[in-house]
């Protein structure tokens, strides 16, 4: 888990990841399928490397993605606070019929609840 956006670029036999927290990650999943051998700091693949950021920060905008995430996470946790507050709101459909026996219900046995919801009623 990270505090910050990650992205992946997976190009024929190469993958490359990138999370501005940590240093990138360049592997040959065909010579390393486990991915074990961190090519970024080969002097080798530098060129490659190097081309995968550019690449990444092209087509990313990490802070501005970070930045998001951040405030989504922050209006889902207000609404959630708010739900949670008042344990008498409920959110399930209530018409002005008795609907709490109508439908299945998640207190109810759908082998009983099910038959009195089919015309011809089965008795």
């Amino acid at each position: 888990m990270t505090s910050h956006p990650m992205f992946m670029i997976r190009r024929g036999r190469h993958k490359y990841i990138h999370c501005d927290t940590d240093p990138p990650l360049l592997y040959d999943v065909e010579a390393d399928p486990l991915e074990r051998t961190n090519l970024a700091d080969d002097p080798g693949s530098a060129g490659l490397a190097a081309a995968f950021a550019i690449e990444t920060a092209q087509r990313w905008d990490s802070a501005g993605i970070r930045q998001r995430v951040l405030h989504s996470q922050r209006s889902r946790r207000v609404l959630h606070a708010a739900v949670e507050s008042d344990s008498a709101l409920s959110w399930d459909y209530s018409p002005v019929r008795d609907a709490a026996n109508q439908y299945v219900r998640n207190h109810m046995d759908w082998a009983e609840a099910g038959p009195r919801s089919r015309l011809p009623r089965l008795t």
